[in-house]
């Protein structure tokens, strides 16, 4: 079990249940944190590794909201309340907010290059291009940097 949180938004979740992978995040972090305004988002039911955490400071929500959505609001919130946490989050906006106020952070392409060199999936480039048969927007930089990391040239 690792000793930090994981704290994911919306699009994480939602990508990887799109392309039947949501247990990458189990067999990577064994538990993972969502608030209630992401589980709206994502409106599905979750599995029980995936427990819902609404104790992040309200009035720093607040200051976020004019610049992210909510979801991204509530997860940077949340993880504002950990010292040692991850937060999975895939929007540019939330990326660099989050960045900017010392938050560590990956992001969907991210688990999919951790699952593959932990060695839970063979082939990371079909779980790429799942992905954006789904819909998800990858650059060529980013899909091919994540197949170099992946040694998938």
């Amino acid at each position: 079990m690792p000793s930090h949180i994981v704290i994911a938004d919306a699009s994480t979740v939602i990508g990887l249940l799109r392309i039947d992978s949501l247990i990458l995040l189990e067999n990577l972090y064994q538990s993972i944190e969502i608030t209630s305004i992401v589980n709206n988002e994502i409106n599905v039911e979750l599995p029980d590794w995936i427990s819902i955490n609404d104790s992040y400071n309200d009035s720093v929500f607040k200051t976020l909201v004019p610049s992210l959505d909510e979801g991204e609001a509530s997860s940077i919130a949340l993880a504002l309340e950990y010292k040692d946490v991850l937060l999975i989050i895939d929007e540019k906006k939330g990326r660099r907010q989050a960045k900017e106020m010392g938050i560590r952070i990956t992001g969907l392409v991210g688990i999919i290059i951790q699952a593959k060199k932990k060695g839970h999936i063979n082939s990371g480039k079909e779980k790429l291009e799942a992905l954006k048969e789904e819909g998800f927007h990858l650059s060529e930089k980013v899909y091919s940097l994540a197949l170099s990391k992946m040694g998938e040239n």
